[in-house]
């Protein structure tokens, strides 16, 4: 059924604010470690900081620019931290609509923006300060603006699409991922149009990828100048696996991809979506555009073999919304198996799912509750606990992930930093802060030599919380 656009409209304005109100619920949820050490090593330092420096991948550089400026005049609050991430996680879901309505039909593309409203991982990383809904919103929009270019090449949308194209991959450098999709299917494209514009169509395509290019790495240069071209390209995180590990991970990595997408529903809900979304990948036959998938899986594919090495599941958040238009497109392609009788008041009928999953993530707090990027919950507590009692010649040892909020909440409460650093060897008391979620215990600790009882006497407990324990020890 096709929802006239004049009904459209107010029900996608609808859905997207349902996707603000479920996003705003989890905005106040505690710093994570990525965030957090984010905000130590480059948010909360000068500007020159920011687009000079490449310790480690955390410093997302856009993101940490649009950071600084939401977030500098209210003294880094999280809320504003996370601005950036937020808007653009917003604004994923119209986007959603909009290439939904261009690579599948109406109905599919309202019923793909409702399952946007509450997945789990849309909504953790709209709460959270990194740059991966950036590069989301950039992905689905240089989408639309290459299948613009497919009927209408002009020169400003070329522009654009270079200019954003740079954006994205000066947000984290993994836009190479979703741009590398959105090149090749231009490519696929230009074989379907006149020979005759074929050629100019190719060399336009080659002309914005080496400017995207080019610009990203003017805005890269002072960290390339200080840290090196491999500061960017071969840090630990992309470095090549062996071909052995690189099997072995691909398996788990798909599956937890799957399980990611389909969260906060139950688990039999994967493979129920995972067919649902094979059965809306073919296209029309008559829709005068390449296949989306297969650019997705040739490029994605050679990718993974030139790397041999299984990324983050959150690098996959990017197909997120590709996802939710092949299991509503395939969800429809099943209904119509059964009855020819088309889906009476669609607009509503999308609009009741997407108060559906904006209860199950409320409900469930799938969000907050996600490991993901390493949460530690209790750190504002342990802070306002630890803040009074720490002096010189304390030390506070704070496994991953809790050392990362902690970095943010000590600041805030007066207390020093470098308690988390400096050495033990110094120290006459030590408080040891564990992630019981994590399954860090004394024993634990112990085992892995971060307090020795030989030199400290036996810990007591100062505080328990349901996610983690707070002890104390003196040098003997």
């Amino acid at each position: 059924m096709t929802v006239p656009r004049e009904r459209s409209i107010p029900t996608i304005f609808v859905i997207t604010l349902l996707a603000a109100i479920c996003r705003l619920a989890a905005l106040g949820q505690p710093m994570r470690f990525d965030e957090a050490v984010s905000w130590a090593y480059y948010v909360g330092r000068p500007w020159a900081t920011i687009v000079g420096t490449y310790q480690q991948p955390n410093n997302h550089v856009l993101y940490s620019l649009l950071a600084k400026l939401c977030a500098e005049g209210v003294n880094y609050a999280p809320w504003a931290l996370r601005l950036p991430a937020l808007v653009a996680g917003i604004a994923v879901v119209p986007l959603t609509w909009q290439v939904g309505r261009r690579f599948a039909d109406d109905t599919s593309a309202l019923f793909a923006a409702a399952l946007s409203v509450g997945a789990t991982q849309l909504v953790l990383y709209s709460t959270n300060a990194r740059g991966y809904t950036i590069v989301v919103a950039v992905f689905l929009a240089l989408l639309l603006i290459a299948d613009d270019l497919r009927t209408h090449a002009t020169v400003w949308r070329w522009v654009a699409f270079a200019v954003l194209a740079a954006a994205g991959l000066y947000a984290i450098p993994v836009m190479l991922y979703p741009l590398g999709v959105v090149c090749l299917w231009l490519l696929l494209a230009s074989r379907l149009t006149a020979p005759a514009q074929r050629t100019p169509f190719q060399v336009s395509l080659v002309a914005a990828v080496v400017a995207s290019a080019l610009i990203a790495g003017i805005l890269y240069l002072p960290i390339i100048q200080s840290a090196g071209l491999r500061a960017l390209t071969g840090n630990k995180f992309v470095a090549p696996s062996s071909w052995a590990q690189f099997v072995d991970e691909l398996p788990r990595m798909v599956g937890s991809t799957l399980a990611s997408w389909t969260s906060p529903l139950p688990l039999w809900c994967i493979p129920v979506m995972a067919v649902l979304a094979l059965l809306g990948i073919r296209r029309p036959t008559n829709s005068g555009r390449p296949s989306l998938a297969l650019a997705v899986a040739l490029w994605c594919g050679a990718l993974l073999v030139a790397t041999h090495r299984a990324p983050f599941v959150r690098i996959w958040l990017f197909l997120l919304p590709l996802f939710f238009i092949a299991t509503a497109r395939g969800a429809l392609r099943v209904a119509r198996r059964f009855t020819t009788r088309e889906i009476p008041h669609v607009s509503l009928v999308a609009i009741g799912l997407g108060v559906a999953s904006l209860a199950v993530a409320v409900f469930t707090h799938a969000a907050e509750q996600s490991d993901d990027t390493g949460a530690f919950r209790p750190a504002e507590q342990v802070t306002a606990l630890l803040a009074p009692r720490l002096h010189r010649g304390d030390r506070v040892l704070a496994p991953i992930p809790a050392i990362g909020p902690l970095l943010y909440y000590f600041p805030r409460a007066g207390a020093d930093t470098t308690l988390l650093t400096v050495s033990l060897d110094v120290s006459n008391r030590a408080f040891l802060v564990l992630d019981a979620h994590q399954g860090q215990t004394l024993a634990w600790a112990i085992a892995n030599h971060i307090i020795d009882p030989a030199v400290f006497a036996e810990p007591t407990l100062l505080a328990k919380y349901p996610d983690g324990e707070l002890w104390e020890t003196s040098r003997r």
